[in-house]
């Protein structure tokens, strides 16, 4: 298993400051090794020391890393979630889940179906919980002076918007959500009749999803498909963007993580932590998206205020679409409005906040390790 490099990378242009990151994770994962975590840092390189910011936690989708929050092609970054939010005064903090991109993967691999979605939110809180407490005692390596995050929301794009609503039912660290298409309904049309035999049942489908994943898709890291399927071009299509759109998603892709993103398509695999999820919730999505927009606000039941936005002549990465900029707005304005809110007794997040919940966590069945190799207790950290 590769390490990432302990001193972090930065650079400044046109204003905006980008640190890349990696936190150790391995006390928050059930397996043995060390395990880190990839994060990008991308913020207003104005910011003064102390300064309070609003900070955007962002968990990628299927097949994408946390480049995707931050597209570039030889330094064209006009895809850029991440710098357009910076221009208006939000600091980004990008990870890879474990299994994906740069970060950590289980050795040997067939660890990897032991990795349920509670393993990995926990280990994406534990992420969170560490990039936290370096904003907010300054990195001078990466030019980043000492911030107070005065509240996170959580960021999500498909699969990572799942793995987002789970994180905050697990641990509760956003004030707020943003969900790149989201839904509890799944994509049953893409799956196969032995996938959707769990759909309906989340104890079951998550009791037996890394066996699922060893039958049905062969690695607990499949890599992205290439052609012209239904499937693919509904995921990846840039509809009448640019061939520089389709570069820059090309630039961020990565493997998938096979247990979550086989439980966000599954019906009902993510229902039971969006019952639990009670802060402000928007769900935005194209109009050429992979679900619609019915039903999406009876999914947050206990969400005080529920909003969605469609995108027109947009696909599902939505940060590709020709209308991007007015998207990014809606989400800027969005967020303070939904942040001014909440009840001002609402605690405001700290950098050194448990990494879970004091009420209120989720118990949920994990994936079932049975079929793994044993693990040595000598071996575990």
């Amino acid at each position: 298993m590769s390490s990432l490099p302990e001193t972090p990378s930065s650079v400044a242009q046109s204003g905006i400051c980008r640190a890349a990151w990696s936190i150790d994770v391995s006390r928050a994962v059930p397996l043995p090794g060390r395990f880190e975590i990839a994060v990008d840092v991308i913020a207003p390189s104005d910011l003064s020391p102390s300064a309070q910011v609003v900070v955007l936690a962002c968990i990628p989708g299927g097949f994408l890393s946390r480049r995707y929050f931050d597209l570039e092609v030889d330094g064209d970054r006009r895809y850029s979630f991440a710098e357009a939010m910076a221009r208006r005064g939000f600091v980004t903090l990008a990870f890879d889940s474990l299994g994906v991109g740069d970060s950590s993967k289980p050795e040997p691999v067939e660890r990897g179906y032991a990795l349920g979605v509670e393993a990995i939110a926990r280990a994406n809180q534990a992420a969170l919980a560490g990039a936290l407490r370096r904003l907010a005692g300054g990195d001078p390596a990466s030019r980043v002076p000492p911030l107070v995050p005065v509240a996170s929301v959580g960021i999500g794009h498909s699969m990572g918007s799942a793995l987002t609503v789970e994180q905050q039912a697990l641990a509760r660290p956003h004030r707020a959500l943003v969900l790149f298409s989201f839904t509890t309904a799944g994509v049953p049309r893409f799956l196969s009749p032995r996938q959707r035999a769990l759909a309906g049942d989340p104890m079951r489908a998550r009791r037996e999803i890394g066996a699922l994943a060893r039958e049905t898709l062969g690695s607990p890291y499949p890599e992205r498909p290439e052609g012209s399927r239904e499937d693919r071009s509904a995921a990846f299509g840039v509809g009448s963007a640019p061939p520089a759109a389709t570069e820059a998603l090309r630039r961020a892709s990565t493997n998938l993580l096979g247990t979550a993103g086989l439980l966000s398509m599954i019906p009902g695999g993510f229902t039971p932590p969006a019952d639990l999820v009670d802060v402000p919730v928007l769900v935005a999505l194209g109009d050429g998206d992979l679900h619609g927009v019915d039903g999406l606000a009876s999914m947050f039941p206990r969400s005080p205020a529920f909003e969605s936005f469609v995108l027109e002549d947009c696909r599902h990465c939505h940060f590709v679409a020709g209308g991007r900029e007015r998207l990014w707005t809606r989400v800027a304005e969005w967020i303070p409005a939904a942040l001014a809110s909440l009840p001002s007794s609402e605690p405001i997040l700290s950098s050194d906040r448990s990494a879970l919940p004091s009420s209120e966590p989720i118990a949920l069945a994990p994936s079932d390790p049975t079929a793994l190799p044993p693990i040595d207790e000598g071996d575990r950290p």
